[in-house]
């Protein structure tokens, strides 16, 4: 079934106004007709089987509210994905593949060797972005829409993390065998992860200096392991094993 979220003001008590550009996928693109059933989205946990109806002249799609229902697909722990900017093929993969597994939220940064340099992001990309997170959420049967954070430098996004988050983790590739263990690390901190900031370095990896600030702002080191991973790899593993193993504890 095809599901779309909605800003809360276009679902009524009874009734969905689709906007001109849903109307125009729905009936062009996917070419659904009258009486066929959709799943609307209020990004607040809530979803709504919806039966189409008529278009109207001002080109908006109307639909009949049937059930209302809570949306049990979200994970009650909480993970922010911190990534180092990189190539536009690169973040897309990282953001629908992200939002697929489970990520609530994604924080990008630059830092010393992050492809690139600068915290501007043109209002395109950021609508492009925006797309690319809520078509993948529609597709893996999210309840909520993961955020997209402006760009901020490594050492903002250090500070932050140390004062907001439960758990902060950082994935270093020159940790090896010495590095702390994800289970171990997660198994410390109990049940108390609601909130868990996770850091991938760009492709250069971290600095030895960003390491040290991490851990100085109350990040623990991890080591995914003995091979090296590229950073669009790490960036989908790195949230993919700490959930599964937060939702074990």
């Amino acid at each position: 079934m095809n599901r779309f979220f909605l800003p809360i003001q276009f679902i009524q008590e009874k009734q969905v106004l689709f906007p001109p550009d849903l109307t125009h996928q729905i009936l062009n693109v996917l070419r659904l007709n009258v009486g066929d059933l959709v799943q609307v989205l209020d990004n607040q946990g809530n979803v709504f089987d919806v039966v189409l109806g008529e278009g109207s002249k001002d080109g908006k799609l109307t639909g009949w509210i049937q059930t209302r229902k809570r949306e049990d697909s979200e994970s009650q722990v909480n993970i922010t994905l911190f990534f180092g900017l990189t190539s536009r093929e690169k973040v897309e993969w990282i953001l629908q593949k992200g939002t697929e597994i489970g990520v609530s939220s994604f924080q990008p940064f630059i830092s010393a060797r992050s492809l690139v340099q600068s915290t501007k992001l043109g209002d395109q990309k950021t609508l492009r972005w925006k797309r690319i997170i809520r078509e993948a959420a529609e597709q893996s049967r999210r309840g909520l829409l993961p955020e997209l954070c402006p760009p901020l430098t490594l050492q903002a996004c250090l500070t932050k993390a140390g004062k907001e988050y439960d758990l902060c983790l950082l994935a270093w590739e020159e940790a090896g065998s010495e590095g702390m263990d994800i289970r171990c690390a997660v198994s410390d901190k109990g049940k108390l992860n609601e909130h868990t900031a996770l850091f991938v370095g760009p492709e250069g990896g971290f600095t030895g200096e960003e390491v040290t600030l991490a851990e100085s702002c109350g990040c623990q080191v991890v080591s995914l392991g003995r091979r090296i991973l590229r950073m669009e790899t790490a960036a989908i593993l790195f949230p993919a094993l700490v959930l599964y193993e937060l939702q074990r504890v």
